[in-house]
């Protein structure tokens, strides 16, 4: 045992219970997960697999990483992002993963993107390279603070492509934290698909059915 897990021992993002340093969660929440898939269809066609609802527990352990700096919290919610993708695509190949990307300011302020946490966590799982597809060019309003209308207004022309040649004809996997009324995702879709991309599929680690 290393000094670092004596110091700075692994706790359950579910439940806070410690570890072991090669656990991402502790088995009793391991065998709550949800066996099925959520699939949201998106404006663009596309469809957001996740598995979890953004509640309760899952709910702590997304708001810990994004707010609290919990990032360890992103190797269980990535792992099961993986899980639930091989149930839908079993062995369908990806060429990249990408996130949904922050403003440079906001992502200095908080010292990380925590979809791109996320997207390098699961390229990591899949064996597929990380690539940053998307920058957002545009400052809009925080989503959550909006309704479901004004959320697609908010996103328009937010996002751009970082260099095409790495999206024509590519496989891309698109990752968020939580997919709410999915329309920061149709919007990078929208985007991406300009560029002429073999396919996009999109996950998220918990979705909500709120407006």
């Amino acid at each position: 045992m290393s000094i670092l897990s004596i110091l700075f021992p692994n706790r359950c993002p579910y439940c806070d219970k410690l570890i072991d340093m090669n656990e991402t969660e502790c088995s009793v929440c391991r065998g709550k997960f949800p066996d099925v898939p959520h699939i949201r269809k998106l404006a663009q066609g596309n469809v957001c697999v996740s598995p979890f609802v953004y509640d309760g527990t899952v709910r702590d352990a997304i708001r810990s990483l994004k707010f609290r700096n919990c990032v360890f919290n992103a190797k269980s919610l990535s792992g099961q992002m993986c899980r639930i993708l091989q149930k839908l695509y079993g062995d369908e190949d990806i060429d990249i993963v990408t996130a949904v990307p922050m403003s440079r300011s906001s992502k200095r302020e908080r010292g990380y993107n925590q979809a791109e946490l996320l997207a390098k966590e699961t390229a990591k799982l899949l064996g597929k390279p990380y690539k940053e597809l998307l920058k957002k060019v545009k400052k809009n309003l925080v989503q959550h603070e909006l309704n479901g209308e004004d959320r697609k207004r908010n996103v328009i022309g937010v996002y751009a492509v970082t260099d095409k040649r790495l999206i024509t004809d590519k496989r891309i996997l698109l990752v968020d934290d939580i997919c709410t009324t999915g329309s920061t995702l149709s919007e990078c879709c929208k985007v991406l698909l300009e560029c002429s991309p073999a396919d996009i599929i999109c996950t998220c680690a918990a979705e909500t059915s709120a407006d």
